[in-house]
């Protein structure tokens, strides 16, 4: 009986040693991936906008929404929508797929602004080169670039990015702040070898510079 009892809170020791390690990973992720926990709320935000502007709006021909239509949306989706028509006017051209993760990573910075005052040291030293890598995997680019296609106009991307990325906020969290200019085009190039890819930053202070490379 006592050997019994022994080796069920062995058992138990044992299951607890594995789970708890996970679980503080799963807590940790964000902060170790090099965002914060309010970053990725924010992009939880910008997804459900895209989705309600995609069930209540025409955002293939942004001219036939009426100013009534646009004032049910909520205040985030509102938001986006000015920010989206904002850039077609200053662009005076329609957007492509690629203009996609430039106009959506300028929304987020706007709506990040003032949390790395708040969660970060306003003083840093000078100097001090900070190096991250983050991966998105082929599945991921894959999803997207299926989803979107590698000319597929601005909303279809969008729309795909919220879809492939919406379960995982801080992939997207990164993506968009690390890759903005590549576009869904430039991703898939960096995936040549069909295993993802490596997003680095290497930055002092405020200034960062990113690389693109295949797995």
């Amino acid at each position: 009986m006592f050997k019994k009892v022994a080796s069920v809170i062995l058992s138990l020791v044992m299951v607890i040693s594995f789970v708890t390690p996970s679980l503080h990973a799963s807590a940790n992720e964000s902060q170790e991936l090099g965002v914060t926990k309010k970053e990725v709320e924010n992009t939880g935000i910008l997804v459900d906008s895209i989705n309600e502007l995609d069930q209540k709006l025409d955002m293939e021909n942004l001219s036939s929404n009426s100013q009534g239509e646009i004032n049910k949306l909520s205040k985030e989706a509102r938001e986006l929508y000015n920010a989206i028509v904002s850039y077609e006017d200053q662009k005076s051209t329609p957007l492509t797929g690629d203009d996609t993760l430039t106009v959506l990573s300028s929304h987020m910075n706007k709506l990040n602004s003032g949390i790395n005052k708040i969660e970060e040291p306003t003083i840093k030293p000078m100097g001090v080169i900070n190096y991250k890598e983050y991966k998105i995997s082929n599945s991921k680019i894959q999803k997207l670039v299926k989803a979107a296609g590698l000319n597929g106009g601005f909303w279809a991307t969008a729309t795909a990015i919220a879809k492939v990325f919406g379960k995982s906020p801080t992939a997207l969290t990164l993506m968009l702040g690390a890759v903005p200019m590549l576009g869904v085009s430039g991703l898939n190039m960096c995936n040549s070898k069909n295993k993802g890819v490596i997003i680095t930053k290497i930055g002092s202070g405020a200034t960062n510079s990113y690389s693109c490379r295949s797995q």
